[in-house]
């Protein structure tokens, strides 16, 4: 048996970890026990590497087995911390990776700990987000180095997220791994609805900067972020939970789950209630509701299957947008300083505008182990959005009352195999089918200008994968290859003689994508190198492609937007690093320069070329040279004491665009992009009590706002001041019934320097205080 191993748990933490070998199955079997208590759990697997989680592991000494592996070892396990254990698949010993390892799963598709990923991750825990007491994915990514996190308007209104330097379309969303988008996006990405991913069932989230459209297609240009969902443990658990808070926040939210004791079935579930019935102005009411469930059955040793839902449902009341003040330049080349009622009025008050939204995904996935080298799996989605925007003639300006309508569906079926022919290899292919349908409808008061646009498009993929872990595990290769084709239905109009009614369609352009990671870890050292180079695409949207309105200008007709033959966006990244583990692996120093080229991108431009004998007099999308986004990350994670942890970041980014975002102003700095931002998060325990302070401190950026003000109708460059905010959090959890129950009582203070300061023009909130409690059995 190996020498003790001394590592640290708490009530309610976890031991994680992975194992490769020669006898890996599905029905492998993982025990962690001592004379007193027993923790037995079928593992998961997946190409030939298993996984396991034990929860709740109090002090003690402990035999940590491989059922069936040869594998046994003495863990001495302390208060304190969350572990994680790799055992080598070369050596057949277990690597610790110290009190800040995770396990992730982005990066390869594979779980991993995060110490020999060759590509740059980071992943939020559940705990870390209960420390911060967030309720919404927004507030939990906006520390992540590289990532630009933006909000207009407070909960529930439009969030975008900018990765190193890129556009919002850039990053893309997965739910357990698979793609989430609205296809009735004007870009066809998630950015719609990311404002309504609250944190109602959630184990971790996980995120990759870099491309990695190789391993999940469209949109995976400068990041690729995945919600994931828990597995019910082995008994009951629930929570019920609630908070309440300045802007009329109400909030509640309740989980059940249930998992058989031999793990051969788990049920669980949430719902979420936000509400905020005042907003930033006083009128700004936001609500949201949120709904996830999972299944997950073993019917069999070797066969696994998994169902997911995620529903959401969402109505905000919205602002005017921001606006001029004064007398503008009559040139936009010029960059104004922005000072609020000044140079610019903010967002004001528009009692009669409203955007509902709703989202639906539901998940199905299968994996069959046809013996511990070759396994088969699959998964099928159905995902349909809905969004309403309603405006009536109330509000600044002239207004005309009408009604928006976008509805999107995706249907996407994978089928996958995996084969590892020795422990150090794994090979992954696959075939993926996608179909897109969209719909945009446009409704007046008197009906002269309703109109609809139906138009869909379908893909095939077909993609593989190789990861390589040589020289023990140290050293990690991984490459995969992608290749997507796509063909058109015919659109249809609600008017005779619309644009593209007569067009002979062509199938669009191929995506091909590649990518390709090396690391090696030293272990004597605790240094990591790595590097990644990457293509990335995006599929042209429906919208893009077929995009139309109703103009009542001169004589009514349908005017066209877009062009049925754009070609993908398209691009090349590459990134290397450096990770130093320090003071026994309680600190972990990393480095990241990052280098990413838009080669080709979808713009709009005032004058563009008519499509056959189809013109297009207000402008359009085409195909234009894209941009250049280069810079450094540097980032210091640490676990000092047992009850204490520390997370700081710098990020800097020069990132600019080939063709101006404005047309006219000559600015090709890339907007709503800081060169500077730091981000720092503590967190301080005092046995059942704990303190969270978190920081974002950014520099001045550029940001566009369009005057009707002056009526010049044009767009003006503004310079913001960045922002400084910090949020202060602290709790207490009491414990009943040998802590088999707990009650955590917390409170939040956002902006606690009540800063003033604006996202792009719109307010944002002031020092505001909530509280809250959640009941746990």
């Amino acid at each position: 048996m190996p020498r003790c191993r001394y590592l640290s748990g708490q009530s309610g933490s976890a031991v994680t970890g992975t194992y490769a070998g020669s006898t890996v199955g599905p029905g492998v079997e993982v025990r962690l026990y001592n004379a007193s208590v027993s923790f037995d759990t079928r593992t998961t697997v997946s190409g030939g590497t298993a996984s396991f989680r034990f929860e709740n592991i109090p002090p003690g000494t402990y035999t940590l087995e491989i059922a069936g592996g040869g594998y046994k070892q003495e863990l001495i396990v302390t208060a304190g911390r969350d572990v994680a254990i790799a055992i080598d698949p070369g050596i057949n010993q277990a690597l610790t990776s110290g009190p800040l390892a995770t396990v992730t799963v982005i990066a390869t598709g594979e779980r991993q700990l995060d110490t020999f990923v060759a590509k740059t991750v980071d992943v939020i825990d559940g705990r870390e987000m209960r420390d911060r007491a967030d309720f919404s994915l927004i507030e939990s990514l906006r520390t992540i180095p590289g990532f630009r996190v933006q909000q207009s308007g407070g909960f529930g209104r439009v969030a975008t997220i900018k990765t190193r330097g890129l556009r919002n379309q850039d990053t893309a969303l997965l739910l357990d791994g698979i793609r989430f988008r609205d296809v009735a996006a004007i870009n066809g990405d998630a950015t719609s609805f990311l404002s309504d991913f609250t944190l109602t069932s959630v184990s971790q989230v996980e995120v990759l900067r870099g491309p990695g459209s190789s391993i999940y297609g469209t949109n995976s240009i400068g990041g690729t972020i995945d919600f994931r969902t828990p597995e019910a443990r082995p008994g009951t658990h629930g929570q019920i939970g609630g908070a309440l808070g300045g802007l009329g926040l109400g909030r509640f939210r309740g989980n059940l789950s249930h998992g058989t004791r031999d793990d051969r079935f788990g049920i669980g579930g949430g719902v979420s209630r936000t509400v905020y019935s005042k907003g930033v102005d006083g009128d700004d009411d936001a609500h949201n509701t949120n709904l996830q469930t999972r299944v997950d059955v073993n019917p069999f040793s070797f066969t696994s299957i998994s169902g997911r839902i995620f529903f959401s449902d969402a109505d905000v009341r919205l602002n005017s947008s921001p606006d001029s003040a004064g007398t503008p330049p009559a040139s936009n080349r010029t960059i104004i300083d922005a000072v609020p009622f000044v140079t610019f009025t903010p967002d004001v008050n528009d009692p009669d505008n409203r955007q509902s939204s709703r989202a639906f995904s539901g998940q199905i996935v299968v994996d069959q182990a046809v013996n511990d080298r070759f396994a088969v799996g699959g998964y099928y989605q159905g995902m349909t959005t809905d969004r309403t925007n309603e405006n009536g003639v109330l509000g600044i300006g002239f207004q005309s009352a009408s009604t928006s309508i976008f509805d999107g569906r995706t249907d996407t079926g994978n089928a996958r195999i995996s084969w590892t022919p020795r422990p150090e290899n794994t090979l992954r292919a696959g075939y993926e089918f996608e179909r897109e349908r969209f719909v945009n409808e446009g409704q007046t008061q008197s009906g002269t200008g309703n109109f609809f646009t139906r138009a869909g498009q379908r893909s095939n993929t077909f993609y593989a994968q190789d990861l390589a872990r040589l020289a023990g595990g140290r050293l990690q290769l991984a490459g995969g290859v992608r290749v997507q084709a796509f063909k058109l239905t015919r659109p249809e109009f609600s008017i005779a003689n619309a644009p593209y009614s007569n067009l002979a369609l062509e199938d669009p352009p191929n995506a091909y994508t590649f990518d390709g990671a090396a690391s090696y870890f030293f272990s004597r050292s605790g240094t990591k190198l790595r590097a990644h180079v990457g293509n990335g695409y995006r599929v042209p949207s429906l919208y893009e492609r077929f995009g139309a309105f109703f103009s009542t200008f001169g004589t009514p007709s349908f005017v066209a937007l877009g062009d049925p033959n754009l070609r993908p966006e398209k691009s090349i990244a590459f990134d290397a690093g450096i990770e130093q583990n320090l003071a026994d692996q309680r600190v972990r120093l990393s480095a990241t320069y990052f280098y990413t080229k838009l080669t080709d991108i979808i713009g709009f431009s005032n004058v563009v070329p008519k499509i056959v004998t189809t013109t297009r007099p207000f402008g359009g999308y085409d195909n234009q040279k894209g941009g250049l986004a280069r810079g450094l990350e540097f980032s210091m994670k640490a676990r000092p004491a047992s009850s204490t942890d520390l997370f700081a970041s710098y990020t800097y980014t020069n990132s600019d665009q080939a063709t101006p975002q404005v047309s006219g102003s000559g600015i090709t700095r890339t907007l709503g992009v800081p060169d500077h931002q730091f981000t720092l998060v503590a967190t301080q325990r005092f046995k059942r009590a704990w303190v969270t302070f978190d920081l974002l401190a950014t520099s001045v950026y550029l940001a566009p706002i369009f005057d009707t003000n002056a009526f010049t109708f044009r767009t003006y460059i503004y310079r913001f001041d960045g922002n400084r905010r910090g949020d202060l959090t602290g709790g207490y959890t009491f414990g009943f019934k040998k802590e088999r129950m707990t009650l955590r009582v917390y409170g939040t203070i956002e902006n606690i320097f009540d800063q003033e300061y604006y996202e792009n023009g719109f307010r944002t909130v002031g020092a505001n205080g909530r509280f809250g409690l959640t009941l746990a059995f």
